[in-house]
């Protein structure tokens, strides 16, 4: 996908339609199921002509980014680290360095080949081998050992509760603030 996807547009379009200001109400009170019901489900209902595996993984990935921004939760995204491609990284690939135990990859699955995505899974473990610190967002069910979501309401919401939770856990978040108030 490119930078200047249908799927990034529609995505920020429904953002600007919504408003900056409920978005951060809404993840202010840890309203994670109207976020998607409000933003996720309509964007991705009216994306046509893309393979659902990669919508659903494009759209969850952008989605992720912006929440992550707003929620002031430290990542990096679409990098290299020792040869390894990863969708993003929390909080960044220094403190993989120093402790992997205090950081999460997370993998947004875009196709239905298993191969492929088990072959994926298995370059992050070269550098994560803590299974619950490799988080696997996908449209469907899979049969893993990592920490695994779906880009269904509920299951979504958990990531990003959960993502929270570690960053407050690991105290990342030093401000523990949104980026701007409301």
């Amino acid at each position: 996908m490119s930078e200047n996807s249908p799927i990034k547009e529609a995505l920020y379009a429904k953002i600007d339609s919504i408003g900056h200001e409920q978005i951060h109400q809404l993840l202010l009170n840890n309203r994670f199921l109207e976020l998607y019901e409000k933003i996720y489900k309509p964007v991705i209902d009216i994306i046509d002509n893309i393979d659902e595996y990669e919508k659903h993984g494009t759209l969850a990935e952008s989605l992720t980014h912006y929440l992550f921004t707003e929620m002031l939760i430290p990542s990096q995204r679409k990098i290299f680290f020792e040869n390894v491609e990863l969708d993003m990284i929390i909080p960044n690939t220094a403190e993989l360095q120093k402790d992997s135990q205090n950081t999460i990859l997370i993998f947004f699955v875009k196709t239905s080949n298993i191969e492929q995505i088990k072959q994926r899974i298995q370059d992050m473990k070269k550098i994560q081998n803590n299974d619950a610190n490799i988080w696997i967002i996908s449209k469907d069910c899979i049969e893993i050992s990592q920490s695994k979501y779906r880009t269904e309401k509920e299951s979504f919401s958990k990531f990003l509760k959960d993502a929270q939770n570690f960053i407050k856990r690991k105290n990342m978040n030093k401000l523990n603030i949104f980026k701007t108030e409301v």
